[in-house]
Order: structure tokens, then C-alpha cells, then sequence
């Protein structure tokens, strides 16, 4: 564990606690050839235990986002999916499970990973919120073929974009990155609980401005990033959305347009004269920029400006930040901070937007479809389902359809209603039967056979209800093969008009958007299904645009296929971190078993720590306004830690009684952690225990505020024996 109090990881020139590759954030940028093999010696260094606000501590893993892993799927950094999660210990700890240093890598000929802009990160908890993650590049062996010549690609001309946040335990963001590098003003973001729950759940909040102590305007200790360009060339700028949660950035450059030749890795036919473009978290672009020989060789450098909105869709309270786009003879302004209101970065009409954030209907309907946005002069906002790749594609291939799945996201961030949990043994180094069926909470799909002939089976807990998610192993099991391959398709369903667009993501390779929509209505899976019978809802086959991350429209859908020719275990969720870390998430298992390649790892070993489930593990509550009550089994002699940061709560022994109406007056407030100890068992009858917030009791109704609304209380079960 690291402090941001070194050159390379400085950030907006706070010093707080950090993850870092290497001691630098981003980490060091992997540049690499086609062709190339890449191979990264992976040790765990990180000492301490740097709590996060999801609890992940000093395990971790590494994932290369967007590499397919086709003969590597056990080097994909999924921990309890592909592997056991990375500890400090090393090789000589008894209960190790890994190869020491762990071997990542890939073959960029064999392992699906074509040239393209891709970027790396920690798979465990909030550890890529605080740093740890970096650029992936893999360079193609000539120049891109599409443009003409004069193209400068230098993989240098990368932008990695996050947001920043207060510290690793206070998720109000403060300010933007680029490189690594950023700054605040004389205001800085602070936020109480409710406006941190409503950012984290997607739902948007504007947080309060009070005075930055840290802002010293004759003494900054970073810079903004630099990017040194030379008149009348095509400078190919890659830009990788490092984003954490739900803050989507916009992209512009002061007087200059550019052209999209790629999308997560892939080319896509180009799309010109665009004046700004959107990244949602994981999402990836590569632009070309023209520069002018008219610009003023006197003048300040143009400004690369990044911006994002705290409270989505209305676009309400920016955070923004810039980098630098300096030509020969021009200036750079040392002393230049954005301020709070981000004076300057609002775009003049008329706009020409690529990926705009699907949260207004409006923008849906009257968007630029395709081929209209050939014409440069065509204005508008431009889809993910209106773009085309270059190459064609057979359709006899891509309808080549297995089965069809439905994925429904739900106001309790789940999908279809299930939050997924995890086995102690990662599903890909489970052997056949090694947990009973009986043993086991998976829930999901199973399918088999190849098409025409695939049956679909699905299987959930009997506690699920309508009104309420259920913990489970949530797979979705789909045939492999290696000829005639089939194809999956999956109707992901975002159901609320005004939830977040979550951007989801999907590991072991691309998938291709055959369809899109939105309505001004929430909807649901049977609408859906209803309107597809009807012959309302239309699917693209001719040059589908390739993804591995979209955002689906809030009243919307997104019609996805993926070819199951990868077999392994992949995790398929939202990439905002925040609604991973509590369950939005399951998993793709193409074939079975005998199928997968599990390298140098071991099979049917349970992993050193235990999978945490959704909010917490067994000794520990996360302890937050807008949780769900926690309930937990320890034995006897047990410490159990209620982990906050805000000087905003307390903890309190109740009767059961007070614990079921809330009846919790504690009117005084202290910052975490607070420890319980697990007392003694009297014989070997289980024992209860019951706490809550006290905090804002309304003597009238005789109720906590935090308790009742806040979902502050938690029941502790003490036995001698808990099962996982």
C-alpha cells in the first residue's frame, strides 16, 4: 500500500492511500506487436491491509480487459471464476493456491487479441478505483490500412480517464484524471451518506462545495498531462475509459474534429468530423486527429477537454479536467485550474456526438441512424447500433443461434433478480461433479446440444420471490465447439427509464449488437418478448458493430451475440464498480469441464480466503446509509468489524424487539471501524445478537432514521459450527 506522495502516482496532488503498478498510476503502459507473446511475472507486494469502501483488502488478481484468453482462459484475473485470488504470502505459504510469481499473459496469434487499444486492472474489490490499472496496446505490424499516409501512431498518444475519489474509503469524487495526472480548484465535492449511496447506485447526486485547504495555486505539485503534436499530419489518439462508476466523460478538443476508426479493440468504419465523444467505464476509442497548419504559433495549446456529470441524465454538477495539445511555438498556462462550475467546457451547437450517454429518450429518437452519418455535415448524436464494422460478416454465421437468453436489470442492481455469489473453488477449476447438486446454490441456465437442437433448462433457489433477489452461483451454461460454431444471443433489459445506462461488460471476447432500443415507459422482460413476437423489435446482421462493453438504455435493451467458441468460465457485469462488487454479475460457461484449460492452477482446492459475499464477508458488515440489512454466523471468540469512514454513524447492542422496529436512540456519532467480539456459547444452542444505527431518533414515532431508511442493522447468529 501505497501513498499518492511520489512523482508517477501524485494524482490531483492529495495525498492519500493508493494502489499502484509498479509505484505509478496509471501502471507502466504494455506496448506490444501482433505476433508478439506477452508474459508478466505477477507478485502481490501490497503490504498492510488498505480497506476499501467494498472491504477488498490485500488479495488481488490481474485482468487484461478485452483479451480473450482463448487457450489461457485460467490467466483471465477473475477471482473464485478463473482463479483464487493472488495473496501477499507467496509461494512459501502453506495454503498458496497459485504459481509464484503468477504468469498472465497471452499470444496475441492464438489467444484472440488482434491489434487494438485494450488496458489492464485489478479484478478484486475497489482496487482499480484506487489505482491499480493501465494501458494495454498492441500495435498492428504495418499502418492502419483505411486512412492515408501521414498517420502518426504513437502509443504514447493515449488518454486514460477516471475519476478520482476522496479517498479509498470515501467514494465522493473530487476531481478527473488524465494519465494519472489532474488537479482541484478553491472547491472541492463532500457529500454525507445518502448523496455517496445515490452516486455508487447509479441513481445520481450532486454533492456540496465547500473550500479546498489542499489548494495552493503558487505551489501545485502536478501538472496536466501533454500531448506534443506538429502541424498537417493524423495523429491517432487512443482513449480508455478507466471509469470506475457510473460518471460517463465526454471527450472534445478545442478547435479541431476527429475521426472514430476503432471501438473496444475493434475497427469500425470511420466516423467523421465528430466534435465530442463519449466513454462509459471500460468502453475504449480511437480517434485521428488532423492538425491544422492555421493555428496561432503564439497562443496558449488547445485543450483536450474531459468532463462528466455527477447527477445523470440532467447533466448537473460537472467534475472536468484537461490535457494539453501543444504545437510548435505555443504555450502552456502552469497556473490554468478548471474551476467547480467548469466555466468553458460547455460545447456550442451545433454537435456531432459519438456514443452519447442512452439516458434521454429524446436524443434515442432523434439520433443520426445508419448510413446517415456518412454525410459529415449530418448533426446529431450517433448510437452503438447505428455504427458498422469494415469487415463483412457472414450472416449464415452469425444467425447460427443456439438459444436465446433474457437479462433483466432491476432496481436492486441484480440480473433477473439474482445477485451472484461465489464457490470456494473458481468455477473454471471445478472437475465434473466435484459439488454435488444438491451442495451447491448455482441458479441460472443450462443449455444443451448444438442448434437447431439446444435445450434450455433453468434452475433458481426456491426462496426466490418476485419481490425479492436471491443470493446464488448465477451461470449461464451454453455448448462449445470448435466447427460450425454457434452463436448465443442475449436480451439484456434495462427495465427503469431513469436507472443508470450500465455499461456491461463481457469476458472471453467480443460480442456483436444486432439490436437496440428505447422506450419513454419503464418496460420488462415480457414486453420485451411481446414486442419481438410482433415483429417491433428489428436485429441488424449486415457488418453488426463488435463490443465487449455497452451501455444499455434505461427503458431499453441491447441485443447482443456471442459466438461460443471460447470454452471456459466467463464473467459477464456491469462495469461500474460499484454494482459488481454487490452481485450484478453471472457467469458464461461455454462447455464443460473436460473442455477448459487450466494451466499450471489446481483443480478442486479451495482458495486460502473465502469468496465474500455481496456486501461483506462472515467478519465484516460494511456499515453505510442505503445498505441492506447484514446477517451473519460466526462461532464463539469471533471479531466481527462494522467498517465505516464518516463520522455520521454508531453502532449499538438492541433486544430483538428494538432491532424489528427500529426503536434505536444513540444520538452520538463516531467514525469506524467498530470490533464486536463473538462471546462464549452456554451449551451448544445457538445465540442471537442484534445491532443498529441510532442515529436521527424521532421521539414521536419512537424510530432511528438510519435504522428504519437506511438499512442499518445487522443480526449475528454465534455458533459453534457455520457453513458457508
Amino acid at each position: 500500500m501505497l501513498k499518492s506522495d511520489a512523482d508517477g502516482r501524485r494524482a490531483d496532488g492529495r495525498i492519500r492511500s493508493v494502489l499502484a503498478y509498479n509505484g505509478q498510476i496509471p501502471g507502466p503502459p504494455i506496448v506490444i506487436c501482433e505476433g508478439d507473446e506477452l508474459l508478466v511475472n505477477f507478485k502481490n507486494n501490497i503490504t498492510g491491509n488498505m480497506t476499501n469502501v467494498d472491504g477488498s483488502s490485500n488479495v488481488t488478481t490481474l485482468h487484461f480487459h478485452g483479451i480473450r484468453e482463448k487457450t489461457r482462459p485460467w490467466s483471465d484475473g477473475v477471482p473464485f471464476v478463473s482463479q483464487c485470488p493472488i495473496t501477499p504470502e507467496g509461494q512459501d505459504h502453506p495454503k498458496n493456491r497459485n504459481p509464484f510469481p503468477f504468469p498472465y499473459g497471452f499470444n496475441t496469434d492464438v489467444d484472440g487479441a488482434p491489434a487494438g487499444t485494450y488496458w489492464y486492472h485489478s479484478h478484486v474489490g475497489a482496487q482499480r478505483t484506487n489505482g491499480a490499472y493501465g494501458a494495454l496496446i498492441i500495435k498492428e505490424k504495418g499502418t492502419y490500412a483505411i486512412v492515408e499516409e501521414n498517420i502518426i501512431d504513437d502509443p504514447a498518444n493515449t488518454l486514460v480517464l477516471q475519476e478520482w475519489y476522496e479517498s479509498s474509503t470515501n467514494q465522493v469524487p473530487v476531481s478527473l484524471l488524465v494519465n494519472g495526472n489532474g488537479r482541484i480548484g478553491e472547491l472541492i465535492n463532500t457529500g454525507d451518506d445518502e448523496q455517496i449511496t445515490a452516486h455508487l447506485k447509479g441513481k445520481g447526486a450532486c454533492f456540496n462545495l465547500t473550500e479546498n485547504k489542499h489548494f495552493h495555486p503558487d505551489n501545485f505539485t502536478t501538472n496536466y498531462t501533454e500531448f506534443h503534436v506538429k502541424p498537417g499530419y493524423q495523429y491517432r489518439f487512443r482513449v480508455i475509459g478507466a471509469i470506475s462508476q457510473n460518471l460517463p466523460l465526454r471527450l472534445s478538443i478545442e478547435n479541431h474534429t476527429f475521426t472514430a476508426i476503432a471501438m473496444d479493440s475493434r475497427n469500425i468504419q470511420p466516423v467523421t468530423n465528430l466534435t465530442d465523444l463519449w466513454l462509459a467505464a471500460g468502453e475504449r476509442y480511437d480517434i485521428l486527429v488532423n492538425t491544422t497548419e492555421e493555428y496561432d504559433q503564439s497562443g496558449m495549446a488547445y485543450k483536450i477537454k474531459v468532463i462528466g456529470y455527477t447527477d445523470q441524465p440532467d447533466n448537473h454538477c460537472p467534475l472536468c479536467t484537461i490535457a494539453w495539445l501543444k504545437y510548435p511555438k505555443q504555450y502552456i498556462d502552469y497556473t490554468y485550474v478548471t474551476d467547480s462550475a467548469c466555466t468553458g467546457f460547455h460545447l456550442p451547437s451545433p454537435l456531432r456526438t459519438l456514443n452519447p450517454v442512452p439516458n434521454k429518450y429524446t436524443a434515442w429518437k432523434n439520433r443520426i441512424k445508419y448510413p446517415h452519418w456518412k454525410y459529415p455535415s449530418t448533426i446529431g448524436g450517433i448510437f452503438i447500433a447505428d455504427l458498422r464494422e469494415p469487415k463483412s460478416k457472414s450472416k449464415s454465421t452469425i444467425t447460427n443461434l443456439a438459444n436465446t437468453q433474457y437479462i433483466e436489470f432491476d432496481g436492486n442492481i441484480t440480473f433477473n433478480g439474482l445477485r451472484m455469489s461465489y464457490p470456494p473453488v473458481p468455477f473454471l477449476l471445478q472437475y465434473p461433479f466435484f459439488y454435488p447438486a444438491d451442495k451447491t446454490d448455482r441458479c441460472g441456465s443450462t443449455c444443451n446440444g448444438q442448434p437447431p437442437k439446444t435445450k434450455c433448462t433453468t434452475k433458481n433457489p426456491a426462496t426466490c420471490t418476485a419481490n425479492k433477489y436471491c443470493n446464488c452461483q448465477h451461470v449461464v451454461k451454453e455448448p462449445w465447439a470448435s466447427v460450425n460454431v454457434p452463436w448465443v444471443e442475449i436480451v439484456l433489459v434495462n427495465n427503469n427509464k431513469v436507472a443508470a445506462a450500465h455499461p456491461i461488460h463481457q469476458h472471453g471476447g467480443w460480442y456483436w449488437v444486432v439490436g437496440e432500443g428505447q422506450y419513454n415507459h419503464n418496460i420488462n422482460s415480457s414486453f420485451i418478448r411481446h414486442q419481438d413476437k410482433i415483429n417491433k423489435i428489428s436485429r441488424n446482421f449486415h457488418n453488426p458493430p463488435p463490443k465487449d462493453t455497452i451501455q444499455v438504455p434505461p427503458g431499453g435493451y441491447a441485443i447482443i451475440r456471442t459466438k461460443l467458441d471460447n470454452a471456459g468460465t466467463w464473467i459477464f457485469h456491469c462495469h461500474i464498480n460499484y454494482h459488481v462488487t454487490i452481485g450484478m454479475a453471472m457467469v458464461l460457461q461455454i462447455g464443460e469441464p473436460q473442455d477448459w484449460r487450466t494451466g499450471p492452477l489446481q483443480r478442486n482446492v479451495e482458495c486460502e480466503t473465502p469468496p465474500p459475499p455481496p456486501r461483506g464477508g462472515p467478519t465484516t458488515i460494511y456499515w453505510f446509509y442505503g445498505m441492506e440489512n447484514a446477517e451473519r454466523c460466526v462461532t464463539p471468540g469471533t471479531e466481527v468489524t462494522f467498517n465505516w469512514v464518516n463520522k455520521d454513524h454508531n453502532v449499538n447492542t438492541v433486544p430483538e424487539a428494538d432491532y424489528d422496529s427500529c426503536n434505536v436512540n444513540n444520538p452520538t456519532p463516531y467514525a469506524g471501524d467498530c470490533i464486536w467480539l463473538a462471546p462464549m456459547l452456554d451449551g451448544s444452542v445457538p445465540e442471537n445478537y442484534y445491532f443498529a444505527c441510532g442515529r436521527y431518533y424521532n421521539s414521536t414515532t419512537r424510530v432511528g432514521y438510519h435504522c428504519k431508511h437506511g438499512g442499518m442493522k445487522a443480526k449475528i447468529q454465534v455458533r459453534s459450527v457455520c457453513t458457508l
